[in-house]
């Protein structure tokens, strides 16, 4: 009995997917020291899920999702540069710089293509711009209410809403941020010749506004929203029912889901 056991075990413990140790490391990149972590398992031909946060945030944003997301695939987080335990830069910084920064690192941390993007908010205009840069290399995205090339133009078009009470915060200057993201710049860029493929596309929106009169950059914001799935004959939007513009933590089972689904499609 002790021999089938023991035999048992050594079987299962055999047959059993031997999972990639987490990496957490600091890594050059482009000249930069570079903060990233990776976990999950990569089989042969599966793309890297590589998560791409907004202006300010760094891998820390996708604490309800990346674990869940490493039991179906290789996935990596980074800190870009003035964020977490990332190299301080100049701000703002060039598009281009942006990219190249993270194509350095990538290929620092020994992740090659092909890559399934995901991009919150500023973070899915620099996961669009990487796809122009690097066609080949991005067989999938999924964009979690990303801005957008066109909204710092759409916005400026209209009154913007009046904050309650009046007034702003009683004259006090808040502090400069660790990243500053340069919107008219990276609009520029993406407006040059803007992202089409023929690749999985995901596109998930917050809830919109209830009052759309008292801010009518809610229904711009829904508009282009509604143009981004439209970059891909593979595009599809999904409205989160009840999620803010943080949808990976207001509603993490949708991002989850919708990131299960790109790369089901490429396997």
């Amino acid at each position: 009995m002790i021999a089938f056991l023991t035999a048992t075990v050594l079987a299962l413990a055999t047959s059993a997917p031997v999972q990639a140790p987490a990496a957490d490391r600091l890594l050059d990149a482009a000249g930069l020291k570079i903060h990233i972590q990776c976990e999950g398992d990569r089989k042969t031909g599966a793309p890297l899920v590589l998560l791409e946060a907004g202006a300010g945030n760094g891998a820390r944003t996708w604490r309800d999702v990346f674990a869940p997301i490493a039991q179906f695939a290789r996935v990596c987080a980074y800190d870009r540069p003035g964020l977490g335990t990332s190299e301080q830069t100049p701000q703002p910084r060039l598009p281009l710089d942006i990219i190249a920064t993270l194509h350095a690192l990538l290929a620092a941390a020994g992740e090659r293509a092909p890559y399934v993007m995901v991009g919150h908010s500023w973070g899915g205009e620099i996961v669009r711009l990487y796809a122009m840069q690097y066609p080949a290399e991005v067989v999938g995205l999924v964009l979690i209410d990303s801005s957008h090339e066109e909204q710092v133009k759409r916005f400026a078009a209209v009154p913007p809403p009046t904050p309650p009470g009046g007034g702003g915060r009683f004259g006090v200057t808040p502090p400069t941020p660790p990243e500053q993201a340069d919107l008219v710049s990276m609009g520029a860029e993406l407006s040059k010749q803007p992202w089409h493929a023929n690749i999985p596309l995901v596109v998930l929106t917050r809830t919109p506004p209830t009052d759309l009169q008292a801010d009518p950059r809610g229904e711009i914001w829904q508009e282009l929203q509604r143009e981004l799935a439209t970059r891909s004959p593979q595009g599809e939007q999904i409205v989160a029912p009840k999620s803010g513009h943080y949808i990976q933590n207001d509603d993490p089972p949708l991002v989850i889901d919708a990131v299960r689904r790109v790369v089901r499609k490429l396997s």
